[in-house]
């Protein structure tokens, strides 16, 4: 390492000391290389022994390259120097030197000095994350257990707090999650009792609420709101000046500016910010008989920061400073009990742990810590005795990823220092683990305090930004986009001329070869076929987002998978065109899979539709996905096989053993199984069929319970891989040595599973699942090496401190992962608790001045980590970014971006911070600056490409074209052969199916999954022939909607479809033998809003008059005399195929086809009518247009009911809801 040219900046990174150093080593900048460097001269020139380093690394992988690197080097010198005593002396110390993690130096230091802590055996084990999620759900399911037995007056307290009528999950869940955010804290309970000792305003409640840390927060972003608003209104007015006939206008902007100036001044005070907004008025727009065109513009800029300013404050100054303080004080006895309720649950925990002999990585540092920090007799920290011995033994410690340290670390790697002796390199730029409690405000305090050029005994800060990795074309959309986006405001630090990453490298220039980046936006917009459109809903072009709103939109699976062959696309054009890369042992040479990697903010999901596109190209890739291991076909399989082996009772996996090759049943075996009782349970039905298979089977299933009684479980599960076959087989499905990987790891979890605490084929099943509910564990099993030829995809997590030639960073469209901002509490590490408000006696529940507080910082937080991560991602090429995601209505949101920049100006180069936060993905960022710089300064830099979605579809229709062409040519070739071979190889080529027509006609359908094969563009030649339409609100959504469950959001917009299905829902709820105002219909909804049926979202977007109007009609007339009254009842019919599908007769078959009937009666007088209704925008006069789109479909529902009751429909209805009439339908 010695022939390597060092920099100034690094030079002084390797040989400074004697002070603390911080080196801030942007993405490339060799910090590896330089610590390495230091530790080596340390040895050499310093004659340090390398055991009287600590350098803790943030991975377990990175130390053992870092030992690697260090060894190396000293193999070097040696060489140079064979007779050197103390390098050969430094080999032999290298074994034990503290090169390690975190994790590993505290648990060095506990084993070696476990005699200072009360109850901690010195044999313990650590166990891992899912042994420890099991024993945290026995222990709060024990506690809880308990308390409903001693009917706990604050336990049921709580219960009726934070949980629903449904289960009490939600209290385990919260109490969880506490304990684990608290446990990054040095001194958990500690900082539990002061968070919530915060709450405790009884002697406070007369106190401005601006002296609370909850009020400084809401109103420092009210001042940010004013300063905003106040900028927009004062560069309208300037606009106005010039506009001689809109004089009036320009009084009342100025009237405006004056109203928020007066509350900007009042804003360091609640009481006096509350009662100025209170007061304050926005004067009436006046009305101009002038023609000018700016005068609407105009209007259109005020009423835009009217309704964010309005909407801004009217959630925050709800109230005075009494009433503030009184709403907080209210939630500090329900906290207290919670408290009380997680310390119960953390000293129970513990004693678990003690009696299994077991800790966790959490229980290893806070042992390490309360060895090397006491108290004193004054409450204050000092250093124990152990601590000043690790003092005196190392000379430095290094740490390395100091960006990504939380405060117990930091304490802990404090308390065996010097004072003096610190070496710390990262880049807080590149801190992105917050979920793992990384506080990157400890990198930014030193930052900010150390010195570039300190006086003698001050602290040094070393600055690294040459880039050492990057083409400089790289390295330009990398500074100009975070030059634009990144303030202290957002990620932290000022992106500016000094933190520009500045060109290291030296590449070989090939001339003509394309370096620019391109970004390519796939627009998805589709035809508008909404109804009821609301035209309020639409939104200011000047206002991008709400700003309370995550809406995320919906990941529509055809749009995902466009994108995904788009991608695929590009890797082919790449290989195809002899793309030429840069290789350090090579030279120039062509572009080979292994040079690309796919990055992905998640790959959760996603990652397998890359991975099955990609495929079909004939590109070789992998994804280190998720969904690979436990929830892989294989492993599936196996537990669905020990599932049946502890408890055959159950139907769902003992079909799927006996389908799969286990078993080797046919779909026709089962139905015979089935029949021969159709009551009981599949094992029971198994149990009375007596056939030569069916007795092998449950022969198999005897000997591996046997088995099971006295073999150790992972000798079990390998018996039966050997007893059924199964490893053998899949070793010969597509992916086999990936799937055969998968089962050695089952079997290697069930060995670390025998060796644990735990026991039994039950428990090993309850573990593996609840290792799957978690998420933990899922990757699959490795079996490419980091030399393999393949395609590479990867979170941007996990690319980090990756590099390669050639980057795609894909799916930029996704919007941001707020979800946290809606849990009951959410947490901080300085403010800590943000508690919802709710009153379980009187049924009252809002978002506290608390909460909204740490709303607001971790909306702050999240998007300066959501803008670090960009950062991640964007520094991973070495010669050519290309960026990709989907967007609706693309060019579009581009012109609206234009716009927002006009309105929402800034005082540096930089985009408004407040309007970066509006917007919710990475393509919104990137179009921002697009817009800003203009495509003059962006043209070399980076390219914007939109690709319309159709036309994409159509593209790839072209080359399905042209490999009929392929075709034809083999045809042409064929030709030449002589005439046997000619017929032969034409009845090959020509060959047919003969069923052809049905192949995409389903056994079993529903009415909606017929509507949604309508729909999707992806299948519609597979569907062009389905005969009639069905309602789009009916009964489900589509498939590629996110379940409710998942768009728990309060604030998501309500799309046409599901106003058509709460229009449904209230129709089904009310009672035909009651009288309807509004008022009750009202009473209706807020039922339905209580019980959690329906959001408070979903209940505003109800139209109470179209309901109304519903119970003036004729068919509520009817109903209100009928005799009997059946709505949403489910059927079944077997139906001929060619009645929704143009076949052959000769391929008719039977399908069976699932619905729901909204409503049937029996009148007044016996007669049987069936009802449908239906949302759909109708013209008046045009009531026929709905009938013969629906007729087909109350026909098929009119048969199955006929056969349902034995007896003739007598009359069919539609139910227009947006006509609020009734149709009669006549066969």
């Amino acid at each position: 390492m010695s022939n390597v040219k060092w920099t100034d900046e690094q030079k002084q990174a390797i040989y400074e000391k004697n002070t603390n150093i911080l080196v801030a080593a942007a993405a490339g900048s060799g910090k590896t290389a330089g610590l390495v460097e230091r530790i080596i001269n340390k040895i050499i020139k310093d004659n340090v022994d390398i055991d009287k380093l600590l350098v803790v690394t943030f991975t377990n992988a990175a130390a053992s390259e870092m030992k690697q690197r260090v060894l190396d080097a000293i193999y070097k010198k040696l060489n140079e120097n064979p007779e050197n005593e103390n390098l050969q002396k430094q080999i032999l110390l290298l074994n034990k030197a503290n090169i390690c993690t975190i994790d590993s130096f505290c648990l060095d230091v506990v084993r070696n000095n476990f005699f200072e802590l009360k109850n901690v055996s010195p044999n313990f084990r650590i166990a891992d994350t899912a042994e420890i999620d099991i024993l945290e759900q026995e222990v709060i399911e024990d506690i809880f257990e308990q308390k409903y037995d001693n009917q706990d007056k604050d336990f049921l307290e709580l219960i009726n707090t934070y949980t629903s009528y449904k289960d009490d999950s939600p209290l385990k869940d919260l109490i969880l999650k506490i304990v684990k955010a608290i446990s990054s804290m040095p001194f958990p309970e500690k900082w539990l009792d002061e968070h919530i000792e915060m709450f405790n305003l009884e002697n406070r409640l007369e106190e401005d609420f601006s002296n609370t840390p909850w009020g400084h927060i809401l109103l420092e972003d009210i001042e940010e709101e004013i300063t905003d608003d106040l900028e927009i209104l004062k560069n309208l007015k300037k606009e106005l000046q010039d506009q001689l006939d809109l004089e009036k206008v320009q009084i009342v902007i100025g009237q405006d500016i004056n109203n928020l100036e007066i509350l900007k001044a009042n804003i360091n005070n609640w009481d006096k910010a509350f009662t100025t907004f209170q007061t304050m008025t926005f004067e009436k727009w006046p009305r101009i008989n002038a023609n000018n065109e700016f005068k609407e513009e105009a209007k259109e800029i005020r009423d835009s920061v009217k309704k964010k300013f309005k909407a801004k404050l009217e959630k925050i100054l709800l109230s005075d400073s009494k009433q503030s303080n009184l709403d907080i004080y209210d939630m500090y006895k329900i906290l207290k009990k919670l408290q009380n309720l997680i310390l119960e649950f953390k000293l129970q925990f513990s004693k678990k742990k003690q009696e299994k002999n077991i800790v966790d990585f959490s229980d290893i540092e806070h042992f390490a810590l309360e060895i090397l920090l006491k108290e004193d007799d004054n409450n204050n920290l000092v250093k124990t005795d152990v601590a000043k011995r690790y003092q005196e033994k190392f000379v430095e410690i290094a740490i390395d990823e100091y960006q990504d340290s939380n405060l117990v670390q930091e304490y802990i790697l404090t308390s065996v220092s010097k004072g003096n002796n610190v070496f710390m390199v990262g880049d807080v730029k590149q801190s992105i683990y917050k979920f793992r409690q990384a506080r990157p405000q400890l990198f930014i305090e030193k930052y900010n305090k150390y010195k570039l050029e300190p006086e003698v005994g001050e602290d040094r800060k070393i600055q690294l930004f040459k880039n050492f990795r990057s083409r400089e074309n790289v390295l330009n959309i990398t500074n100009m986009v975070f030059e634009d986006i990144m303030s202290k405001e957002l990620g932290d630090i000022d992106y500016n001329t000094n933190e520009y990453l500045n060109l290291g490298a030296s590449y070989l220039e090939i001339p003509e070869q394309d370096y620019t980046t391109d970004i390519e936006i796939i627009d998805t917009s589709d035809e508008d076929n909404d109804i009821w459109k609301d035209e309020d809903s639409e939104q200011s072009v000047y206002i991008p987002l709400e700003e309370d709103s995550n809406a995320a939109e919906q990941e529509r699976v055809e749009d995902v998978v466009l994108e995904a062959r788009f991608v695929a696309k590009k890797i082919k054009e790449l290989i195809d065109s002899k793309y030429q890369v840069i290789d350090k042992k090579e030279g120039k040479r062509n572009i080979r899979y292994k040079d690309i990697a796919i990055l992905l903010r998640s790959i959760t999901g996603i990652a397998n539709v890359y991975e099955k596109e990609i495929s079909m190209l004939g590109i070789p890739v992998y994804s280190d996905s998720s969904g690979e291991y436990l929830q892989s076909i294989e492993i599936e399989t196996i537990m669905s096989l020990l599932r049946i082996i502890n408890n055959p009772m159950q139907d769902i996996p003992l079909v799927t053993v006996m389908r799969s090759p286990i078993g080797n049943f046919t779909d026709n075996e089962l139905i015979e199984i089935r029949l021969n009782d159709r009551n009981s349970n599949f094992y029971e039905a198994l149990m009375k069929t007596d056939t030569p298979k069916v007795r092998k089977f449950l022969q198999l299933l005897e000997e591996l319970r046997n088995d099971e009684q006295y073999m150790a479980l992972d000798e079990w599960i390998w018996n039966i891989y050997t007893k059924t076959g199964y490893m053998n087989y899949v070793s010969l499905m597509p992916n086999g040595n990936l799937r055969v990987s998968n089962l050695k790891m089952l079997f290697e979890r069930a060995k670390q599973y025998e060796s644990a605490s735990f026991k039994g084929l039950f428990n090993f099943i309850n573990f593996i699942d609840k290792i799957k509910f978690n998420s933990e564990d899922l990757t699959s099993a490795k079996i490419i090496g980091e030399n393999e030829d393949v395609v590479r995809i990867m979170s941007i997590h996990k690319s980090k401190g990756l590099e390669f030639p050639v980057v795609i960073l894909a799916g930029v469209g996704k919007q941001f992962n707020m979800q946290d901002l809606n849990e009951k509490i959410l947490l901080d590490q300085d403010l800590g608790l943000g508690p919802q408000y709710i009153d379980s006696e009187r049924h009252i529940e809002f978002k506290t001045l608390a909460k909204k507080a740490l709303a607001i910082k971790a909306k702050r937080e999240a998007v300066s980590e959501e803008m670090r991560v960009l950062y991640v991602a964007l520094t991973r090429p070495k010669e050519k970014l290309i960026i990709v995601g989907r967007q609706k209505d693309a060019n579009k949101k581009i012109t609206e971006k234009q716009k927002a920049l006009e309105v929402y100006p800034s005082d540096d180069s930089k985009i408004n911070a407040y309007l970066l936060q509006k917007y919710k993905t990475y393509l919104d960022w990137l179009e921002l600056i697009y817009e800003k710089e203009g495509v003059a300064k962006t043209e070399k830099i980076f390219r914007v490409n939109v690709h319309n979605k159709k036309e994409l579809l159509e593209n790839l229709k072209k080359e399905e074209k042209i490999e009929e062409d392929i075709y034809q040519k083999i045809i042409e070739n064929a030709k030449k052969a002589n005439k046997e071979e000619k017929q032969k190889i034409l009845e090959y080529l020509n060959w047919k199916y003969p069923h052809e027509e049905i192949e995409g006609v389903p056994t079993k359908t529903s009415v909606t999954k017929i509507k949604e094969m309508v729909n999707a563009e992806q299948v519609e030649e597979q569907t062009k022939n389905v005969k009639f339409a069905v309602e789009e609100t009916k009964e489900v959504r589509a498939i590629t909607q996110k379940p409710k469950f998942v768009n728990n959001n309060e604030n998501a917009k309500i799309s046409n479809a599901q106003k058509g299905t709460l229009m449904h829902l209230c129709v089904q709820k009310m009672n035909e033998k009651e009288e309807y105002t509004a008022e009750k219909i009202q009473e209706l909804i807020d039922e339905l809003k209580q019980r959690e049926i329906i959001s408070k979202t979903e209940a505003e977007s109800i139209n109470i008059g179209k309901l109304q109007g519903y119970t003036k009609s004729d068919l509520w007339q009817e109903l209100k005399n009928a005799k009997e009254i059946h709505k949403e009842k489910a059927f079944y019919i077997n139906v001929k195929a060619s009645r929704m599908y143009d076949i052959s007769k000769e391929n008719d078959e039977n399908i069976l086809v699932q619905g729901i009937i909204d409503l049937y009666y029996i009148d007044k007088d016996g007669k049987l009518v069936l009802v449908d209704y239906k949302t759909d925008y109708v013209e008046e006069g045009k009531e026929n247009e709905l009938v013969e789109k629906y007729k087909e479909q109350l026909y098929l529902y009119k048969d199955a009911l006929e056969k349902a009751l034995n007896r003739k429909v007598d009359r069919m209805w539609i139910y227009s809801l947006y006509l609020n009439e009734s149709i009669v339908i006549e066969k």
